[in-house]
C-alpha cells in the first residue's frame, strides 16, 4: 500500500467512523446474547490489504481509541489490535492478495482470538472480569459475527483504498521460447 495524504485521511476517515460506530450501534446489538465486534475484522482487513507495517500501525490506533472509549484495562487492546494487523500483513506480504472467503475466514478468527486475548488479559491484570468455559459460546458467536461482517469490510476498504494498493498479478502466459535453442 503507497500511503499518501489523501490516502492517510482516508484512513483516519475510516477509523474514526468505525469506531464511532462499534461504540453507538454495534455494542449495543446483541444477536443471540453475545454483542457484535468489528474492531479485530478491521484490524485483519486493513493487514489483509497494507501489509505488516500498515496492519500494525492502524491495528494500534484502533486499539488506542478503543480503550480511551471503553472502561478496562489501558493498552490492551493496542497490543491485541497491533498483534492482529501484523500476524496477517505477514500472511499477506507472504503471497497474493487473499480472496474475499479467505479473508473472512481469517477476520473471523482473528475476532475470535481477540475476544479470548482480551478476556485473558482483563482477568489476569485483576479488573472486574470473568473467564470460564460458560464465555466460549459468545467468544465462537463473536468469531462468526466477525466472519459475517469481514466480507463487506473487505469489499468496502479495499474500494475506498484501491488508488493506493498495490496488487501483485502474476502471469499466465508462457514467455516465448528463444529460436535457435
Amino acid at each position: 500500500m503507497i500511503i499518501t495524504t489523501k490516502v492517510a485521511a482516508r484512513i483516519i476517515a475510516v477509523l474514526f467512523v468505525a469506531i464511532l460506530l462499534q461504540n453507538a450501534f454495534f455494542s449495543m446489538v446483541e444477536v443471540f446474547g453475545a454483542p457484535v465486534w468489528i474492531l479485530p475484522a478491521l484490524a485483519a482487513v486493513f493487514g489483509l490489504l497494507g501489509g505488516s507495517m500498515v496492519g500494525a500501525t492502524v491495528g494500534f490506533a484502533i486499539g488506542f481509541f478503543a480503550d480511551g472509549l471503553v472502561d478496562g484495562p489501558l493498552g490492551t487492546a493496542c497490543l491485541i489490535f497491533m498483534a492482529i494487523g501484523y500476524l496477517t500483513g505477514l500472511y499477506r506480504e507472504r503471497g497474493d492478495q487473499p480472496p474475499t472467503f479467505a479473508a473472512a475466514l481469517i477476520a473471523g478468527a482473528a475476532t475470535f482470538a481477540a475476544s479470548l486475548a482480551l478476556g485473558l488479559f482483563t482477568v489476569l491484570l485483576g479488573f472486574d472480569g470473568y473467564l470460564s468455559a460458560a464465555a466460549l459460546p459468545d467468544l465462537l458467536l463473536q468469531g462468526i459475527y466477525g466472519f459475517l461482517l469481514a466480507v463487506p469490510l473487505f469489499i468496502l476498504i479495499r474500494r475506498i483504498l484501491r488508488p493506493a494498493l498495490v496488487e501483485e498479478r502474476t502471469s499466465r502466459k508462457r514467455e516465448p521460447t528463444p529460436s535457435g535453442a
